[in-house]
């Protein structure tokens, strides 16, 4: 019973049902037994050297790295999601093998890959890498699912001017996409910036060194006990957040909702740029953005390709192969590469950590339930000034990065990981359940006020049917940056531990097919969690509480 935008079509959430096969699993386990077998020899070998006692460049270099590592990661975003989706229209076969791959690389904890990046591209490479990968599968996503969406007239448009399948993607789906993978990059981007210091950082504790960045002078600060230090990287960080999110991040917003397919929304539900307000009146550039619109858009204007025809959607072909029989391959694969990479005998031992990384996870996002579901009976009845103020506030904490808060609480000891992981992850939650709250129909809170329910009456009647499929949904989000915090948490905590503290300490003593295995599995829980708990609850919510 929502009208919150979060709260996703009947079709979408029977579309989720459809990609959760097989297919996911075993591209998991093969992949995993390819890189066993090709990197089985492989050792990396950290620097002897001790940290450096003091800083390779004065902070305003160390911002300036961050700025350059920032840009060059959204960069790579944009390029990696226009290149993969523009194949994946001209290819149909490489796009029927990209959607369950992403399946898959959307549950890698991109945080995770640095050990393996590093034994083959040099720091620079691995830092802007780590930090796009998981921004990169939203955005594409996002792309991917606008050609599914594409209303039929406009395809009708299109075959009758004879559209290439270059012109159809950059005319006609990127367009349409742009309000989706607007949304989905403003979601993904307080992760991009969580991976970001948490990879400097990792990147000066593997090569001793400063490799640049604030997240770097922020690791030499914990390491050198200078408290300054760490508060100036702390404050630069939160500065440059601030600055991209006013300068880049609601610009983006507002300017998209020009292609909206439904028009622009209302007045009071757009999204304010100050700073698109003053590029628009300002007539340079304005001029600027008019001649690179043209310029943009001529690009689609080359017939590249065939010309598109119109194909009415058939159900694919299927082999006649038992549906247990690949994934039992590509499992069989996996053990043999496990016991050929000796990795065998601490095997139990990682999935017994597993489990503690799981109930670490677990524990995490039923704290946000516990959290916000009461906090929803004291939004209903809160003024239109309450809401906003509380909306600043849960924005601001959404995009502050967490993991400067964890020095604080990880050094107290008693501080479970589940904590440290909910300190980040639970203003995903609060956005949506203040979205939902504000979504409540009028003549519902009339009725509620006419019958006099007040408390847990109104929270059980009217408010928990109200937020639950936007709470399951917060839920989903939450859970997307909880798994590339959980290396870093339970680091910081040392009487707990897990896969995650386990990943860093192989990282750091060069591991190669250990980290392989670690990553394996972190993707496999997060993958089932999402699966067989989050997706099926909300589409359970989705179903029994949406307004039709």
């Amino acid at each position: 019973m929502t009208g919150s935008p979060l709260a996703m079509p009947i079709r979408v959430m029977h579309r989720w049902r459809q990609r959760m096969s097989g297919v996911e699993l075993s591209i998991l386990f093969a992949m995993t037994g390819l890189c066993l077998f090709l990197l089985k020899s492989a050792v990396w070998v950290s620097g002897a050297l001790p940290l450096p006692l003091k800083l390779a460049f004065p902070i305003w270099q160390e911002v300036v790295w961050t700025v350059f590592h920032a840009g060059l990661a959204l960069t790579t975003v944009v390029v990696v999601s226009l290149v993969l989706a523009g194949t994946a229209r001209q290819f149909p076969r490489f796009r029927s093998i990209l959607v369950p791959a992403l399946s898959v690389a959307r549950a890698v904890p991109g945080l995770g890959l640095t050990g393996l990046l590093l034994l083959l591209f040099p720091p620079l490479v691995v830092i802007v890498a780590a930090t796009a990968f998981n921004m990169i599968w939203r955005v594409l996503t996002a792309l991917l699912d606008a050609q599914d969406t594409l209303p039929a007239e406009l395809e009708e448009v299109a075959t009758g001017l004879r559209m290439t399948g270059w012109q159809h993607f950059w005319r006609l789906q990127v367009p349409v996409a742009i309000p989706l993978v607007t949304f989905r990059a403003v979601q993904a981007i307080p992760g991009l910036w969580f991976r970001l210091l948490c990879v400097e950082g990792l990147m000066t504790l593997l090569m001793r060194r400063d490799v640049g960045g604030c997240g770097a002078q922020a690791l030499v600060a914990l390491e050198t006990h200078h408290l300054s230090w760490f508060l100036e990287a702390g404050v630069c960080a939160v500065l440059l957040i601030v600055i991209m999110d006013q300068c880049l991040i609601r610009p983006m917003t507002g300017w998209a909702q020009r292609y909206r397919l439904d028009g622009p929304q209302p007045q009071k539900k757009r999204t304010h740029s100050w700073m698109l307000q003053f590029w628009r009146e300002t007539g340079l550039l304005n001029g600027v953005s008019v001649s690179l619109h043209t310029l943009i858009s001529g690009v689609g204007n080359y017939r590249i390709g065939r010309t598109m025809r119109y194909v009415q959607p058939s159900s694919p072909k299927s082999l006649p192969v038992p549906g247990w029989l690949v994934p039992a391959a590509s499992l069989l694969f996996l053990g043999v590469a496990v016991a050929q990479s000796h990795l065998a005998a601490r095997l139990p031992y990682d999935v017994l950590e597993s489990v503690l990384t799981l109930l670490h996870v677990c524990g995490a996002l039923i704290l946000c339930i516990m959290l916000w579901l009461p906090l929803a009976l004291f939004f209903f009845d809160a003024g239109a000034g309450i809401f906003r103020v509380s909306r600043m506030i849960i924005l601001a904490g959404s995009l502050f990065p967490a993991v400067l808060l964890y020095p604080a609480f990880g050094g107290l000891d008693v501080v479970p990981t589940a904590v440290l992981l909910f300190l980040g992850a639970h203003w995903l939650t609060g956005g949506t359940v203040l979205d939902a709250i504000q979504a409540i129909p009028a003549p519902f809170r009339q009725v509620a006020r006419g019958l006099q329910l007040k408390g847990v009456l109104l929270w059980k009647r009217l408010i928990l049917p109200a937020i639950a499929p936007d709470l399951c949904g917060g839920l989903l989000l939450a859970a997307v940056p909880i798994w590339d915090a959980v290396m870093v948490a339970e680091a910081f905590v040392p009487s707990d531990s897990g896969l995650g503290a386990t990943l860093l300490a192989d990282m750091l003593q060069g591991q190669i097919g250990a980290q392989i295995v670690i990553l394996m599995l972190l993707t496999l829980l997060s993958m089932l969690l999402d699966r067989l708990v989050l997706q099926p609850l909300a589409v359970y919510a989705a179903q029994k509480y949406a307004i039709r």
